[in-house]
C-alpha cells in the first residue's frame, strides 16, 4: 500500500493536517472541519494510499511557507501539489488558483471564469471540497451579496485571512475595494 505522510500542525489560524504523496502536497486542510472524513477518504482512495504519520522534506517547506503566509511575508507558495478530485473539482481548483493575492470573488465569478455561469452551486460544492487550504485560496470567496459565506476552518479563520491578505495587499481594483469592505456574515 502506498503512503501520505501526515502531520498536523497548529497555526493562529487553527489547527491544520498536512499531507504529502511522492513528494507533491495533497493536503493542507483543517485538522476539524466537518468533512474530515469525506475528504481524506477521497484523497486516500485516489492515491490508493494510507495515511502515516511522518515527516518529511515537503511538510517541512509548507510550514515554513505556512508560517510567511500568515505573518504577511509570503504572498504565493512554490509547492508542488497534488490534487485529488473529480475533472470538474480540479477545472474549479484551477480557476482558483488564478485568484491573486488580496482579490476576492464570489461564487458567480468563479462559474463564469470556467464557462459555465449556470453551475454556481457546483462551483460552491468543488470549492467545499477543497483539500489544498491557502494553495489553493478558496478563502476568496464571498457570497454575491459581499458577506461571508462558509469556510472548512470557520467564518472566523476566513475573515483573518482576507485581513492579512488586504494589509499586505497592494492591489487597487474594484475586487479590492470590495475586499476592504466584505461585511460580516452574522
Amino acid at each position: 500500500m502506498n503512503q501520505i505522510n501526515i502531520q498536523y500542525y497548529k497555526t493562529k489560524i487553527g489547527e491544520l493536517i498536512l499531507g504529502s504523496f511522492e513528494e507533491k502536497l495533497c493536503l493542507l486542510d483543517y485538522r476539524y472541519r466537518r468533512m474530515r472524513s469525506t475528504v481524506d477518504n477521497r484523497i486516500k482512495k485516489g492515491l490508493n494510499a494510507e495515511f502515516v504519520e511522518n515527516d518529511d522534506e515537503i511538510l517541512q517547506k509548507t510550514r515554513i511557507q505556512i508560517d510567511e503566509f500568515l505573518n504577511g511575508e509570503r504572498k504565493d507558495f512554490d509547492i508542488p501539489i497534488q490534487t485529488v478530485g473529480t475533472d470538474f473539482q480540479k477545472t474549479v481548483w484551477s480557476a482558483l488558483m488564478k485568484l491573486k493575492y488580496g482579490e476576492i470573488a464570489t461564487y458567480l465569478d468563479l462559474a463564469k471564469s470556467i464557462n459555465n455561469e449556470k453551475a454556481v452551486r457546483a462551483v460552491a460544492s468543488a470549492n467545499g471540497a477543497n483539500s489544498i487550504a491557502l494553495i489553493i485560496p478558496c478563502h476568496r470567496i464571498i457570497g454575491s451579496n459581499g458577506k461571508l459565506v462558509g469556510y472548512a476552518g470557520g467564518l472566523p479563520a476566513k475573515k483573518r485571512l482576507l485581513n492579512i491578505e488586504k494589509e499586505n495587499s497592494i492591489l487597487t481594483n474594484d475586487k479590492n475595494i470590495l475586499l476592504l469592505q466584505f461585511k460580516d456574515s452574522k
